[in-house]
């Protein structure tokens, strides 16, 4: 592959991961029973979704707690080893394993706004099923779901808009021949 069809090819797909951000906020922001999503944000939904799921099996050795919470802790910890693994093997797929840790956070965000309302469908259809809720519960904390979720929702998008911006930096000084 020549090195312009390679900075294209890039480029291009930066601009679809550029389309997941800008459809991010539409579709996470508020919690609702209804969850309308653009097909590309269901179907990362759903991988993101098995991950968690996966997560509370795994944590299930580790107390009520860290099953509940594993979840959420996985959802963000697999990008987070994808990132470490990226980087260790000097890939230029870093910008992508952060981008993904971003909207992994943005993720989990509706559904910690979400705990004191309880509107979101869950698995099993059980209410008092919802993970953040549990926990925010027993610490007498569910006010406190809101604002965790806006600032994972915030610090989220600004990760995964910097991967985005450093993606195609890199691909452009790759080009360059700078990298």
């Amino acid at each position: 592959m020549t090195p312009k069809t390679q900075l294209a090819v890039s480029l291009l797909a930066y601009a679809f991961l550029a389309y997941v951000c800008v459809l991010m906020p539409g579709t996470y922001y508020e919690p609702s029973a209804a969850m309308h999503m653009p097909g590309v944000i269901w179907f990362i939904h759903l991988i993101l979704l098995y991950i968690h799921e996966a997560g509370h099996a795994l944590f299930r050795p580790f107390g009520d707690t860290m099953y509940i919470l594993g979840g959420s802790i996985l959802q963000v910890l697999a990008p987070v080893v994808w990132i470490l693994t990226a980087w260790r093997e000097r890939s230029k797929l870093v910008a992508a394993a952060v981008f993904f840790t971003g909207v992994s956070m943005v993720d989990i965000s509706i559904y910690m706004k979400d705990a004191e309302a309880r509107v979101l469908p869950l698995l099993g259809g059980n209410r008092n099923h919802h993970d953040w809720w549990t926990v925010l519960y027993r610490r007498d904390a569910l006010d406190w779901g809101w604002p965790i979720g806006e600032s994972f929702f915030w610090a989220g998008m600004v990760l995964a808009t910097a991967a985005l911006a450093g993606g195609v930096y890199i691909s452009v000084q790759t080009y360059r021949g700078r990298m």
